[in-house]
């Protein structure tokens, strides 16, 4: 049987107890909110895989596996992790506003204006330019998701009223990077002796260099290009890879 992957490389997932794929605001602790990842890699088992327990007939595990990958803000750094494809949903399901002013704006009037996932959606992979900034694609979800709380408070009268505040959770959020090195991978062992499947990786990395604020220290690591985007996700006065000019006294 021809196995065929839901997800591709470079996609942006999450797992599927992410809050934002149910509702519109995160309830509770921000920190039990799993990351927004990028497929890394694409793994198909072999028949030979045991997904069933033959002892119950209950399934265990799945042949198709993916390595993701996600910034840990709170240690600076990329980890991977590897999780079956059914625990894992698409970004388009995931429920993410702009904020206007204090409230969340889920549907966009403004003719000039595009939804978060559909601005997401068009994300092309950078081109390598060395020393130009780049962003990991799941920066701007990141930032703009939101958590909702509720405070009673006493009004006159002695009658409570609920109060309900909403503001962003910016865990997973990642700093800028610098590209700073290219290579291409020797892909090697992409399929079975009778011809299936076994496995889909990158083949271009960047090298890229970021300050590690948890070790006092500048890190460097190459990643797959389509971790990364070179369009700015949030405009600054002066753009990040414009030249400045020269100065002149007048």
């Amino acid at each position: 049987m021809i196995l065929k992957n839901e997800f591709e490389i470079g996609e942006i997932v999450t797992f599927k107890t992410h809050p934002l794929l149910y509702d519109l605001e995160i309830r509770g602790d921000g920190k039990l909110v799993p990351p927004f990842m990028v497929v890394k890699g694409v793994f198909f088992e072999d028949e030979k895989k045991k997904i069933v327990d033959t002892s119950n007939g209950k399934i265990i595990a799945e042949r198709i596996k993916y390595t993701c990958i996600f910034f840990d803000d709170n240690k600076s750094e990329f980890k991977e992790v590897i999780v079956y494809e059914s625990m894992l949903r698409n970004y388009t399901r995931f429920f993410i506003a702009r904020m206007d002013g204090e409230k969340p704006i889920y549907k966009i009037e403004n003719s000039d204006k595009i939804s978060l996932i559909t601005e997401v959606s068009s994300y092309k992979d950078p081109k390598y330019v060395y020393g130009n900034i780049v962003y990991f694609k799941t920066k701007k979800l990141e930032i703009l998701k939101k958590r909702s709380s509720t405070k009673k408070e006493i009004i006159s009268g002695g009658k409570e009223e609920s109060k309900k505040t909403i503001q962003h959770v910016v865990n997973y959020s990642t700093p800028e990077f610098v590209l700073c090195g290219y290579k291409k991978e020797l892909v090697e062992d992409l399929f079975y002796p009778n011809g299936d499947r076994k496995k889909i990786i990158p083949k271009e990395l960047f090298k890229v260099k970021w300050f590690n604020s948890y070790q006092m220290k500048f890190s460097e690591q190459y990643l797959p290009i389509m971790c990364f985007i070179d369009k700015q996700p949030f405009p600054t006065k002066v753009p990040h890879n414009v030249e400045p000019k020269p100065f002149r006294e007048s």
